[in-house]
């Protein structure tokens, strides 16, 4: 479903703040009829297609973008853009990285607690996971973000989680 729409920023609030679309109400009734979680593939401009959430906000709703995402589709707050929306039906809600899949399959029991982690959660560790460039250190932090899990018996404490990074972190080094 495509309609134009301008970029508009929510000022810093307890609800969340940053650059945003809203979403003309037909589209959004529409697209609620087809998706499960209100998780949609949001393609801006045609440049870029990211996964996102149908957020509601007061009389209307919105997708919430960040800076990284303008940045990529070369658009700034203020502009007038293309974006078309279609439901998102991945496994997760958004892409996950062929690393962070391999470590699930090679440890069936980490993979367990990680899927018994809320969708939002998932969706938090692998968002860790696709921020990293190197495949190898998607390969090493995976593999800590499963042992982290076990620790904690499913529970994420990001305090300790960054902790077991520069932990892993330093016993790499020679």
């Amino acid at each position: 479903m495509k309609f134009q729409a301008k970029i508009k920023y929510f000022d810093e609030n307890n609800l969340g703040h940053g650059p945003y679309i809203e979403i003309p109400e037909a589209i959004y009734q529409e697209l609620l009829k087809i998706t499960t979680d209100k998780r949609v593939k949001c393609n801006l401009n045609n440049e870029i297609t990211v996964s996102r959430a149908m957020a509601p906000k007061g009389n209307f709703h919105y997708i919430l973008l960040n800076k990284e995402v303008l940045k990529e589709a070369k658009i700034s707050v203020g502009d007038l853009i293309l974006v078309e929306l279609e439901p998102d039906e991945s496994k997760y809600g958004m892409p996950i990285s062929e690393e962070m899949e391999e470590v699930l399959y090679n440890d069936p029991e980490g993979s367990i607690i990680f899927h018994k982690l809320t969708p939002g959660a998932q969706r938090t560790l692998i968002h860790i996971i696709n921020r990293i460039k190197s495949s190898n250190l998607k390969i090493e932090r995976s593999f800590v973000i499963l042992e982290h899990l076990k620790k904690t018996k499913g529970k994420i404490d990001f305090e300790l989680l960054k902790e077991d990074f520069k932990n892993q972190r330093n016993n790499m080094k020679f």
